[in-house]
């Protein structure tokens, strides 16, 4: 236990510093980012200034001096070549062409610029916003250069006084961990003891906690835990009776098989019975007898496969093997298959034409066959399969079923006397019930007298 305390305690550290380490790393650069594009702004409004004075402007040089001196930029004035027309800081004569400068190159397929280069005249940063507009028939491009280093003179201040908060934050924060872990291990020690105490079978333990309420709540299970032990043979007297209840338990089963395995082996037997007393029988009384045969014997099978299926289930034998399919063509291919067994009734599906899941794909075909089987049986109008309100519906305009016997359907053998509900042993629904809980959802059954069933199940979450 103290290992595992200590495991803990040096994962809760990790988990503390490395996120005040990546909050501290991505705040940085964030709040240089909002600065920097703050100032972009600022430049793209000077600008959009300028170009709506310009064509007042006679003599450009002095303009740019004054926005120099005013708005203390740099200010250059580039024809559509690249040429300087006119600058703040140096002469035009005297400087390179500007087509391939970044910010202008991005003018040219936006209306601003930007970029930032570092000035190896003034040994700084600079921000550059350049802009395309168009002046009569020429185009031109301002540019308005700001050192950087200085506008984010004031961040870096900031920065600074939040590094030293940040520090300060993961000191206190270690010191009130080491403190924690030391009251912690304390409480772990006590526990320690007592369970020693229990382990030689001595009850009488004594435990109290004021720490905390997880560690009270710990010190209330031992005590409660040394007083089930000398209710031991309680205990045993419980065991037995829940034996007995497990017999008859199995009884009850053995005596639903044997009334469900009746009819179809009653009927296995008089066909055969007759086929044994008339040899002479014509071909087509044989085939047709014969048939029933391997009919009433292949349900006797599809029973004995549901009943070891429902039992894999009740033991908890049974581990859903996931993986990710189109329930919707899972769907359209049962229902195909279903309209083949039965041509004479019409199944209709009303489906997107995709719907992914992430479920075992054997154990939801069971499902989806046993609900239109289900429908199948019980009427004798269409049947419906639907997705809405996230849930697929299998509907049937059948005999429906009595709201009191509507949560008793989904129950293992169970049988509706008014309608003779025949559901295979009454383990078809069970089963359904069984495998939806295992995908985390649940079957929902809205059903009325005479009118018609609804079964339906959300999708289990992906």
């Amino acid at each position: 236990m103290l290992m595992l305390h200590q495991h803990i305690t040096r994962a809760l550290l990790t988990l503390f510093l490395s996120t005040l380490i990546l909050s501290g790393i991505v705040s940085y650069f964030t709040i240089k980012n909002d600065n920097i594009e703050r100032y972009e702004h600022e430049l793209e409004s000077h600008i959009k200034i300028i170009k709506y004075q310009l064509p007042q402007i006679t003599n450009l040089e002095e303009f740019a001096k004054m926005v120099k001196e005013n708005a203390h930029m740099r200010f250059t004035l580039i024809d559509q070549n690249g040429n300087v027309l006119v600058d703040s800081d140096k002469e035009h004569e005297a400087m390179d062409n500007h087509a391939h400068r970044e910010e202008i190159i991005k003018a040219h397929k936006s209306e601003f610029g930007h970029s930032i280069r570092y000035s190896d005249s003034v040994k700084s940063n600079f921000l550059y916003v350049a802009h395309r507009f168009k002046q009569g028939d020429e185009t031109f491009f301002i540019r308005l250069a700001s050192n950087i280093d200085t506008v984010m003179h004031s961040f870096y201040e900031l920065w600074i006084k939040l590094t030293i908060v940040f520090f300060l934050s993961i000191i206190i924060g270690l010191y009130g961990a080491y403190v924690l872990s030391q009251k912690i291990r304390r409480e772990i020690d006590k526990i320690i003891e007592n369970l020693q105490q229990i382990a030689d079978k001595d009850y009488k333990i004594s435990l109290a906690s004021h720490f905390s309420l997880e560690f009270l709540e710990i010190a209330n299970y031992l005590k409660k835990l040394a007083a089930k032990l000398e209710k031991r043979a309680k205990q045993k007297r419980k065991y037995t009776a829940k034996i007995k209840l497990i017999s008859q338990q199995r009884s009850d089963v053995i005596s639903a098989i044997s009334h469900e395995f009746k009819n179809p082996i009653a009927s296995i037997m008089g066909y055969a019975q007759t086929l044994l007393d008339d040899p002479n029988a014509n071909a087509q009384i044989k085939e047709r007898f014969l048939g029933k045969i391997v009919q009433n014997a292949q349900k006797i099978s599809g029973m004995i496969d549901r009943l070891a299926l429902t039992t894999k289930f009740e033991n908890g034998d049974f581990n859903t093997q996931n993986s990710t399919f189109d329930i919707a063509k899972l769907t359209q291919d049962l229902a195909q298959g279903f309209r083949e067994k039965h041509p004479n009734r019409t199944i209709t599906c009303k489906l997107p034409s995709n719907m992914s899941v992430t479920a075992d794909r054997t154990m939801m075909e069971i499902v989806i066959s046993n609900l239109i089987d289900n429908a199948l049986k019980y009427s004798e109008d269409a049947i419906t399969v639907t997705f809405e309100n996230e849930a697929l519906h299998v509907k049937d305009s059948g005999v429906g079923i009595k709201e009191e016997e509507i949560e008793k359907v989904t129950q293992k053998f169970y049988r509706s006397n008014s309608h003779s509900w025949d559901n295979s042993m009454g383990l078809g629904l069970a089963l359904v019930n069984y495998i939806l809980k295992l995908h985390n959802t649940t079957l929902e059954i809205q059903s009325s007298l005479g009118v018609g069933s609804d079964f339906s199940f959300k999708l289990p979450s992906n």
